[in-house]
């Protein structure tokens, strides 16, 4: 289907041709600007309408003849002859009843077209309650004709516009009957068009609906009738137990006149002046009647015929205008409204899918050549901590290669004798193998302390000792306090530091002597100190005869004699030299002291 085919078809009944309906209707859709939103179609007559194009000077516009509404011409403004034209005779402002026969089959040729779906909604321009009233016709307006034409019980008379939305509960009813017609039921059924209405032909999800009382000021609490009492509150009270949003009942002059209706999404008004009076005076020029509660879509300008202005071009179409948009959107939205609506019907009827829980083979599938790991499950399974860290660990082979790249060197006291020992591979094997063999050839004067001897005899585990860890690491034994006492007596007696035992360790640089050392040896330095101090002391007369004694001069200096005289001369010559130089030069003076 092309892109033309899928636009809404409007229709548009002429009404009474002697009105301004054909006016209205020529200005609106002139220039063919309205077709690339929808088709537009006249239902009426094209003699008729080509006499008013003439009449407005719109010689330059083409309509297109359509003899159904299958045969459209989507780029231009349709026009399906509903009657016979031949002998029509056009005269506007006047009641003729050829006009009202034409309007009506006008109309009904349309709702034809519409109850076929060949058409999306209905526009229909004012007509002549009076002379359109027939044998096939006895309405008192489009509303009425239009809910028996479709079988609609519950239908509404909505006036609508993009600022304010009224129904009423009784529509074209006199107004002696009007109470009669006015029933908890009646407000109901109102309320419910209402809302529907403005769920899906506007797109509103909660909206709020004011009431208006029956009589003046809202009954005055029964002073002024019961209506309200017995009526309008119970309906609006059960709403509100139900969520609905319906506030009431309100005095009509009042709830205009305090701009109050800016508040509420529709007002219900129980009579068709208490509606259309203050609708027509805030939104005469872009309202639009639409009848709620039916299963087509239909609009009207929200005015008549205006005979009085009907052929002068003084009509005002922009009511005709807004009913035409009004009639497209809400097709639009009644679309949109029964797919959500399908969507949920779908939805709520499908059965949910059944799920297959898969198996344990299938949610972790292995290989046959695959063997899968055992967790143990008593402590003894468990391998020891020794072992487990031994795995982390990596290879002694590493971690040899590792430390042959930055040798150390390591020093083992034992005994109080120093051994100076090159490891090149501190591993534990090597050092125990290193240190054992020399502690049995040193002769020991006394037995090792218990520090020294191993804490334990036997070891289960290659789980190298304490000390040999700290050699490993580059640290230094300490001796017991016994051997300390060794040490410094063996110091004491042989301040001179051990020959080497070997060549090799002839070569090695002296090791930095320890902290214990260095006090000891801090100790005796001032012990020293203080016994020269003690000899220097015991020999005062010593001293006395070197101060005596007058000093030598050193070598190759020799120191000019000078005699008390001539230190006095030279000193009385600076004196005077420095008091010349003191004293300021006194000014000359001219030799004329007058002038």
């Amino acid at each position: 289907m092309s892109e033309q085919a899928q636009k809404p078809i409007i229709g548009i009944s002429m009404g009474d041709y002697n009105g301004i309906g054909p006016e209205v209707i020529l200005k609106a859709l002139h220039g063919n600007h309205l077709n690339k939103h929808f088709t537009p179609v006249i239902y009426g007559s094209m003699r008729v309408l080509n006499r008013y194009k003439h009449l407005y000077d719109m010689k330059d516009w083409q309509l297109n003849p359509a003899p159904t509404a299958d045969q459209l011409n989507h780029k231009m403004v349709n026009v399906i002859t509903c009657f016979d034209d031949s002998q029509t005779n056009v005269e506007p402002g006047k009641v003729q009843p050829e006009a009202g026969q034409a309007a009506f089959q006008s109309l009904s040729k349309a709702v034809e077209d519409l109850k076929a779906g060949l058409i999306s909604a209905l526009v229909t321009a004012p007509i002549n309650k009076y002379n359109i009233q027939s044998e096939e016709f006895k309405f008192p307006g489009h509303t009425e004709y239009l809910a028996e034409a479709f079988q609609s019980s519950e239908y509404l008379m909505f006036m609508v516009s993009e600022r304010l939305k009224i129904g009423v509960v009784t529509g074209h009813v006199p107004l002696g009957r009007v109470r009669s017609n006015i029933s908890q039921e009646a407000v109901s059924k109102k309320l419910n068009q209402i809302i529907k209405s403005l769920h899906k032909d506007f797109g509103i999800n909660k909206p709020r609906i004011a009431v208006l009382g029956l009589n003046p000021h809202a009954g005055e609490d029964g002073l002024l009738g019961n209506e309200e009492k017995e009526v309008i509150i119970p309906v609006i009270e059960q709403y509100r137990k139900n969520n609905h949003l319906v506030y009431g009942p309100f005095p009509a002059d009042g709830f205009f006149g305090a701009s109050n209706w800016k508040k509420f999404d529709a007002i219900l008004a129980m009579y068709h002046d208490q509606g259309l009076m203050p609708f027509k005076m805030l939104a005469f020029e872009d309202g639009v009647n639409f009848t709620s509660g039916l299963s087509i879509v239909r609009t009207s300008p929200d005015h008549g015929t205006a005979y009085d202005i009907a052929g002068k071009n003084l009509a005002d179409h922009s009511s005709m205008l807004h009913a035409i948009y009004t009639a497209l959107d809400i097709v639009r939205n009644r679309k949109q409204w029964d797919e959500i609506e399908a969507d949920k019907a779908e939805r709520a009827n499908a059965t949910p899918p059944l799920i297959e829980i898969p198996t344990q083979e299938e949610r972790d599938p292995k290989l046959d050549d695959e063997i899968p790991r055992e967790r143990p499950q008593s402590r003894e399974d468990r391998p020891q901590r020794e072992e487990r860290k031994r795995d982390n660990r990596p290879a002694r082979e590493e971690r040899q290669k590792r430390e042959d790249r930055q040798p150390r060197e390591e020093q083992v006291i034992v005994a109080s004798e120093e051994v100076i020992i090159e490891v090149t591979q501190p591993t534990t094997d090597e050092v125990i193998e290193t240190t054992l063999p020399t502690l049995a050839e040193t002769p020991v004067t006394e037995p090792p302390s218990q520090a020294q001897q191993p804490r334990r005899e036997e070891r289960q585990n290659d789980r190298p000792r304490r000390e040999d860890r700290q050699n490993r690491n580059n640290r230094f034994q300490r001796n017991t306090n016994q051997e300390r006492q060794n040490d410094r007596q063996n110091r004491s007696e042989q301040p001179t530091p051990p020959a080497a035992t070997n060549s090799e360790d002839s070569q090695q640089p002296r090791e930095r002597p320890r902290r214990e050392d260095r006090q000891n040896q801090n100790r005796a330095n001032r012990f020293q100190r203080n016994t020269n101090n003690q000899e220097k002391r015991e020999e005062p007369q010593n001293r006395q005869e070197r101060r005596e004694t007058p000093r030598q001069p050193k070598p190759g200096y020799q120191r000019n004699q000078e005699t008390p005289e001539e230190t006095q001369r030279k000193l009385l010559e600076i004196s005077q030299s420095l008091l010349f130089a003191k004293t300021p030069s006194k000014p000359k003076t001219d030799e004329n002291p007058e002038a």
